[in-house]
């Protein structure tokens, strides 16, 4: 079962954060920014789920999961934003065709599960092809 997420954010401290509670969970790969993202798309195997923070300096968290879409299709996609609004969850969906969209903050426990249930979804379309 892959059980492989990267997740991007520029903030060292928070992916740092990210790294530390889920690496007992899940294979854990960090970016802090969109071109580190694809670099490490290309040259690691597939992963099971992709997570992105919403603002980013250069390119938006859906701009960046649009184009990781073309990259690795089958992967899941969650956005996180501390900035909801209605225009950025309808363009997520619509662009960058998400599975889950996160608001800030919070508990690590809710985006356990939310990983949990993206592997489920990625697990569930492996076998379906």
């Amino acid at each position: 079962m892959n059980n492989r997420i990267l997740m991007i954010d520029d903030e060292p401290d928070v992916l740092d954060g990210y790294k530390r509670n889920l690496k007992e969970h899940f294979g854990v790969f960090t970016a802090a920014n969109s071109a580190d993202a694809m670099k490490i798309v290309k040259s690691e195997d597939e992963f099971a789920v992709f997570i992105s923070d919403y603002k980013m300096p250069g390119m938006n968290g859906i701009a960046l999961l649009s184009i990781l879409k073309k990259i690795s299709p089958g992967t899941i996609r969650v956005l996180i934003t501390g900035h909801p609004d209605a225009e950025v969850a309808i363009d997520a969906v619509n662009e960058g065709q998400i599975f889950r969209f996160l608001s800030k903050p919070y508990p690590m426990s809710r985006l356990i599960r939310v990983i949990n249930e993206c592997i489920e979804e990625y697990n569930s379309q492996l076998k379906n092809k």
